[in-house]
């Protein structure tokens, strides 16, 4: 059986040949990563912050700004029903001001 540490060994040494730099080769394990993490709580952004072991805000943020991550949360996310009833507003009367 291959040990986890060999098994990133392998892929480090793939990534330096390919020229991957550092930075990009963190960025596109920590979007896989949340990829998962997102998929396996099925959108619900508290769950998979847990999961992680980030703050929520924490993991809002990260979707927001990772180009990798671009539009990942709201296509998993379940869309809200909403009713398109329009409400109309109270009108507004004029009061007569008496003195």
């Amino acid at each position: 059986m291959v040990s986890i540490d060999d098994r990133l060994n392998a892929i480090i040494r793939e990534l330096i040949g390919n020229g991957i730099t550092l930075e990009q080769a963190v960025e596109a394990f920590e979007g896989k990563y949340i990829v998962a993490a997102m998929t396996a709580s099925r959108g619900n952004v508290t769950q998979a912050s847990k999961k992680l072991g980030v703050h929520r805000n924490t993991l809002h943020n990260k979707l927001r700004s990772q180009t990798m991550l671009n539009g990942f949360a709201e296509s998993i996310r379940p869309t809200r029903r909403v009713s398109h009833k329009r409400v109309s507003a109270p009108v507004l009367r004029k009061s007569k001001n008496r003195t």
